[in-house]
């Protein structure tokens, strides 16, 4: 042969493995006459015919087949004496309704020892090669058991799933599967030795069944393929699982078509038989206890998805458990270990749990993050699940990128290159956001301190903010920083998922939520802080959505009230916000009510739900009403002038942005708006329209030049919601015209060139923000106050200061702040509380020159170390300083500070000659009772401690004065008493909203797959 003949001859051995056998059958061929095939039946008339269809096209057949009747009291009897008549059967033995699996079979197979048993269920219909594969199976690996291939019931229209191909435990008794759930067959699985598997069509040799004892009594039921398992490979035989033998397991026990006779429901005897097994089997037992709570959390967890049948079973379960000790040791007795095995390959370890949690909740996401960036409008076909290169039509093409990645990307862009304006060593802070709390302790104890002089609990969204400040790397201060940036990008996915709600295609749903995300920065609402702005800007897309899906639901039972429960959650979140839009989504829901009666419940959970979590908060709307007009920390606000003509424009707040750009952005979109109500062809539509545009745009306008008084000072209304609601308004009448030719397959013709005017007015006010930044009142706000000034207030002495700036000759403002003011929740109170007349006379002295002698005096004991002033002349500072017990001190050019004399502190040691300022926070030793008085406003909340003692409020003096008996001394240290029954409430309300939200774990007899 030549030379240029050696590739030819090195390409043909490279092919020689194809006329290789595929398998090498290293084991003695199997005779099917050798088999004993044992079926089980007990009230299986429903499914029987079927099952019986299929041991008759067996081929081959089993040398011998025995159907076990475990006292039926169906039509079941009838139709396997009309099998034996036919010759589909070929004994039929009497068995009875006690009788477990194991001991059924034991009944069929009688005093012999065949050479090998088939185990069927009465819902197990085998395929008609299934034995043949099974034989095939024992030839090829000689296992002594072997596990096929169980396949659910087919549904119409939909490709086979596979239920189980073998299975583990683990120590806590769960069950582990090979398979996913739902996964498609593929008939890719692969043989491999595993712990167990279900009896249904277990092939297992016989001499192997006579040696353990066949299936153990005391799991009569449930997981008794995996005992014998685990069994048989302590005793060092093989079992592997062979998935070219098939089987269409219907699971009637275990979806509850069929009622177990030794326990009340099927999950009871399936956790019992878990217990048993895991506590009798390995080297390391799982203890009794440890799985008694295993079984409560077990249970609590299936409480929250709100189905008590089975809480109620685990717990029967964990009983029986508990007393049937002697089961659980006459099972471990059945083990007879062939020395040193090990199972490490087919047993999970101790974290398997938590692996296959995060790979669930990875999948989840991938899944999730599949269907957003997926560009195609329409279903996938199972050709795409299985990897079909040439699946689908060749028009098809796949996009680098979708919508919504373009979405998250320019927002995602544009706000970080905005954020560089925040950066630096100030507070970020400004308009209607006050500076974060020092930390996520002062966080939450923002929330838990009630209102002094308020009963009831604060603010519901402080208890928000300190949340979620939890997981801002624990940082208020971070979380702050963040909301301001990612605002608009979660506002417009919320956009997003409403408009795919009504069936918007994702270009149209990514087109509306970046103008709805244009429309919240051009507003104003990020760059001048307007916290409850933000939270409505997400939340409100989403309670529409909710609302949406609480109108079309048809769910039943508990499963109804999932959609209620998720329009609770985002209503308490808007109402937390913006407290009258629950009021107002009161009436609505009445109305709505009014007009079907059968809708109540919804109602109630909807609606009736965050009422519930707000009553802690009445007290202070009751009081005063003119806060539920407001938002968050109204009284941190600027006196910004009410709504004018400016509010057609968008501009409700100095955003710090182009007027130009409000007027195009506005413009276009109210351009649209007229002309797709112009267009509409129902009168009445088009008046739905006009009134749903029209009277939050009044509302809001009218309700701005009010002056609200909250907590003894002054604030105007929201504007901001009453704003979204009118973008909205604006919003769905461009787009819902568009969206429903869309849906019906109409003309899109008139949608892209809607669609291009809505994307250009969006990329110019995303872009404008990502330009400009953040220069309106956000932005980075260093303290006014000098730091040896800030030091005192945060030392032991816990001082105020007051501080007067003199805006022009006929403006002055004033405030007074400490340690804990102004951050989050300052703004829910008048600073001054009750000691405003006091304050505002001293502030007349200041601005009017004319300072009293004990001025001094005056500011001690309201707790005032120092007074920060701006903008007067020397004249009036020169009067000023004629009273004693002042220093004054040059902060700047225009400010001066004044420091009262005498180390000021605002708790005060009360003795004959005078009140000693505990300037260093201590009470020191004395004789007889000692009083102390706080310059705080009087509420019975307040506690105080001295060297760690529990001291009583004295009575019969002045508020707030603490009793220090004889012989206590140390740091005193005083609070207003957390209101934790309260938060508690709330969050039990929350846990009842998650609870009725999370999905409803289906009952046994729940979606009953159809048949073929």
């Amino acid at each position: 042969m030549s030379s240029n003949d050696e590739p030819v001859v090195g390409l043909a051995d490279l092919w020689s493995w194809a006329a290789e056998d595929e398998d090498v059958l290293e084991h003695p061929e199997v005779d099917p006459e050798s088999v004993t095939a044992v079926m089980v039946v007990h009230n299986a008339h429903e499914w029987l015919a079927r099952q019986l269809l299929s041991l008759a096209r067996l081929e081959p057949r089993p040398g011998r087949i025995v159907a076990v009747d475990n006292g039926s009291t169906d039509g079941s009897r009838a139709l396997l004496e009309a099998a034996l008549a036919e010759g589909v059967i070929y004994e039929l033995v009497d068995g009875d309704a006690a009788f477990g699996f194991g001991q059924a079979v034991d009944l069929g197979i009688g005093a012999g020892t065949p050479e090998w048993v088939w185990l069927l269920h009465d819902d197990s219909a085998p395929r008609p090669d299934a034995l043949a594969q099974l034989l095939l199976g024992v030839r090829s690996t000689g296992a002594s058991l072997l596990f096929p291939k169980l396949l659910q019931p087919r549904r119409r229209n939909y490709p086979e799933t596979v239920a189980e191909v073998g299975q583990s435990i683990t120590r806590s008794g769960r069950r582990v599967l090979s398979v996913d759930e739902g996964d498609v067959d593929q008939q890719q699985e692969a043989p491999e030795p595993v712990l167990g598997g279900s009896t249904a069509g277990l092939l297992v040799r016989g001499d192997l069944w006579r040696e353990l004892g066949g299936l153990a009594p005391e799991v009569p039921l449930h997981r008794d393929g995996v005992d014998l398992g685990w069994r048989a490979a302590e005793a060092g035989h093989v079992a592997t699982t062979w998935p070219d033998a098939a089987l269409t397991h219907r699971q009637a026990g275990r979806t509850g078509e069929r009622v177990p006779g030794i326990a009340r429901t099927s999950h009871e005897a399936d956790r019992l038989a878990a217990m048993r097994v895991v506590a009798a089997r390995g080297q390391e037992p799982t203890g009794p206890a440890a799985l008694v709570v295993g079984s409560g959390l077990r249970a609590l967890g299936f409480l929250a998805l709100k189905s008590p049948s089975r809480a109620g079973a685990e717990l029967r379960a964990a009983a029986r458990f508990l007393r049937g000790g002697a089961a659980t040791r006459a099972l471990r007795e059945r083990s007879v270990p062939s020395g040193d095995v090990d199972l490490s390959g087919i047993l999970p370890d101790r974290f398997w749990s938590v692996r296959n949690a995060f790979d669930r909740f990875g999948n989840a996401v991938a899944e999730r993050y599949r269907d957003v960036t997926a560009t195609s409008e329409g279903e996938t076909g199972i050709d795409e699940l299985t990897g079909d290169d040439f699946a689908g039509s060749g028009r098809r093409v796949r996009r680098i990128t979708s919508p919504l990645v373009v979405l998250f990307v320019v927002v995602l862009v544009a706000g970080l290159v905005a954020g560089r304006t925040l950066l630096g060593s100030g507070q970020v802070s400004g308009g209607g956001m006050l500076a974060a709390p020092a930390n996520l302790v002062e966080a939450w104890s923002a929330f838990l301190t009630p209102v002094v002089g308020v009963p009831g609990g604060n603010a519901p969204w402080l208890g928000f903010n300190a949340f979620f400040s939890t997981f801002a790397l624990g940082s208020p201060h971070w979380f702050a920083f963040a909301a301001l940036l990612l605002v608009p990008l979660l506002a417009a996915f919320s956009a997003h998922r409403l408009l795919k709600q009504f069936g918007a295609g994702r270009t149209v749903s990514a087109v509306g939520g970046a103008t709805w995300a244009g429309a919240i920065i051009l507003l104003g609402i990020v760059t001048a802080g307007d916290m409850s702005g933000m939270v409505l800007g997400i939340a409100g897309p989403l309670l529409a959505r909710s609302s949406h899906r609480v109108a079309v639901n048809t769910a039943t039972g508990a499963e109804r009230l999932r959609a209620p429960a998720g329009a609770a959650f985002w209503l308490l979140a808007c109402a937390v916000a913006w407290p009258i839009a629950l009021p107002l989504a009161t009436v609505a829901g009445l109305v709505w009510l009014a007009r079907d009666r059968h809708r109540w419940a919804d109602l109630l959970v909807a609606v009736g739900v965050p009422w519930l979590f707000m009553l802690p908060w009445l007290p202070t709307l009751l009081r005063w009403p003119g806060r539920i007009l407001t938002g968050a920390d109204p009284l941190a606000w600027p006196a910004y002038p009410p709504a004018s003509s400016a509010t057609l424009a968008g501009r409700i707040l100095p955003s710090g942005l182009p007027l130009w750009a409000n007027l195009v952005f506005f413009g276009a979109l109210g351009l649209l708006a007229l002309v797709a109500m112009v267009r509409m062809t129902n009168a009445r539509t088009r008046l739905v329209a006009a009134l749903s545009i029209g009277l939050p745009l009044l509302a809001g306008v009218a309700l701005s030049r009010l002056s609200l008084q909250v907590h003894g000072g002054e604030s105007r209304a929201l504007l901001s919601g009453w704003a979204l609601l009118v973008v909205g308004a604006l919003l769905v009448a461009v787009l819902t015209p568009h969206v429903r030719r869309e849906t019906e397959g109409g003309s899109t013709g008139g949608l892209r060139a809607v669609l291009a005017v809505l994307a250009l007015v969006a990329v110019l006010a995303v872009g404008t923000w990502g330009w400009i930044g953040f220069r309106g009142p956000v932005g980075q706000n260093p303290s006014q106050l000098p730091g040896y000034v800030r030091d005192v207030v945060a030392s032991e002495r816990d001082t105020r200061v007051l501080m007067i700036e003199l805006v022009d000759a006929q403006s002055l403002a004033w405030n007074v702040v400490d340690r804990s003011q102004p951050t989050w929740g300052s703004g829910e109170r008048n600073p001054s509380g009750t000691f405003g007349p006091q304050f505002a006379g001293l502030v007349q002295s200041f601005s009017g020159g004319d300072a009293p002698e004990d001025l001094a005096q005056q500011l001690s004991s309201l707790g005032v170390s120092h007074v920060w002033m701006r903008g007067f002349n020397q004249e009036r500072l020169a009067a000023i300083g004629n009273a004693s017990g002042l220093a004054r001190a040059a902060a700047d050019e225009e400010t001066v500070v004044w420091t009262v004399l005498g180390l000021v502190s605002r708790a005060q040691l009360v003795v004959s000659d005078g009140n000693v300022p505990l300037s260093d926070g201590v009470v020191p030793e004395g004789d007889g009772t000692r009083h102390v008085l706080l310059a705080e406003e009087a509420d019975v909340r307040w506690q105080a401690t001295v060297g760690g003692e529990q001291v009583p409020v004295a009575t019969g003096r002045p508020a707030v004065t603490f009793e220090v008996p004889e012989g206590v001394h140390g740091q005193f240290e005083y609070s207003l008493r957390p209101a934790w029954g309260w938060v508690a409430w709330q969050g039990l309300v929350l846990l009842a909203i998650a609870a009725l939200a999370a999905p409803t774990l289906g009952g046994g007899a729940t979606a009953r797959r159809v048949a073929q």
